[in-house]
């Protein structure tokens, strides 16, 4: 039997490719649109801006990094559930989707670490720039003298709440999760139910299930969230317990979907 973990590896490297070109993509349309804005239009960045043009552009085109690669990801995921290659690894149903997803989901985490060094490297031209130089000075001169004041560590922590911030990071985390298991669902149950059917026409069939599976999901999810909804414990207005009950929610409707999926792969889906 093949270990969760020698799987993991090897869908996480196939993954990664991804990861890598959509970075460079990133970095490339970044230095491209930051030396347009700077040289054919000199009103786009102020003469304060100018320094941190990189580094703007570069923050400009993350969210459309991010969201590419949840298309591409998901797209390999299921690639990988049709694929008789993988299919004839000798694992569990169940590992191998824990294994797909969470190879999907590490990648990801692995694309905004790289944003991150990306977004440092590109900042550290603006630290040659005296009103930036002298911007960030003032920024330290303020948090000396919250220090000194004793209210340093309570303005902080009221400005980065980080229960809240780990509570929102877990969210989004979750609702990650749940774009793949949707994605997964649609796909397996569509094709689960067109290999009953005959083959005429079986594109356009499965067009249509696909629709109508849609909507059914999303009627389903409107009666489950509402149905969690009345389980909460009381309306209040801590955030962090608001927070704490909406993920549960998801991650109740992950591990629904999630147990779903591995039957439909465990019974009735094969790789071609």
């Amino acid at each position: 039997m093949t270990t969760f973990k020698a799987l993991f590896s090897q869908m996480g490297k196939k993954k990664r490719r991804s990861v890598y070109l959509l970075a460079l993509l990133q970095l490339v349309a970044a230095s491209v649109f930051a030396l347009w804005a700077l040289f054919s239009n000199g009103d786009a960045f102020s003469s304060q801006a100018k320094p941190i043009a990189w580094f703007v552009m570069l923050s400009t085109f993350a969210p459309f990094a991010d969201m590419a690669y949840v298309v591409l990801s998901a797209w390999q995921n299921e690639k990988e559930y049709s694929s008789q290659t993988w299919r004839l690894v000798p694992i569990s149903s169940s590992k191998f989707y824990l294994a797909n997803i969470l190879s999907a989901f590490v990648n990801g985490l692995y694309l905004v670490l790289i944003q991150i060094g990306m977004g440092i490297i590109t900042f550290l031209p603006a630290l040659l720039s005296k009103d930036v130089r002298t911007n960030i000075w003032e920024i330290n001169q303020a948090i000396s003298k919250s220090s000194h004041a004793g209210n340093f560590w309570q303005k902080f922590l009221e400005s980065f709440p980080f229960g809240e911030m780990l509570s929102a990071f877990l969210a989004f985390l979750l609702f990650a999760v749940l774009v793949y298991s949707i994605v997964t669902a649609l796909n397996l149950s569509s094709r689960t139910i067109t290999d009953f059917l005959p083959d005429k026409h079986s594109k356009l069939i499965r067009f249509v299930i696909m629709i109508v599976l849609i909507f059914i999901f999303i009627f389903l999810s409107d009666n489950l969230i509402n149905l969690l909804n009345q389980l909460r414990w009381g309306e209040t207005s801590n955030s962090l317990l608001a927070f704490s009950e909406s993920n549960l929610m998801v991650a109740l409707i992950d591990v629904a979907l999630g147990a779903v999926n591995i039957w439909l792969l465990k019974n009735f889906h094969e790789g071609k």
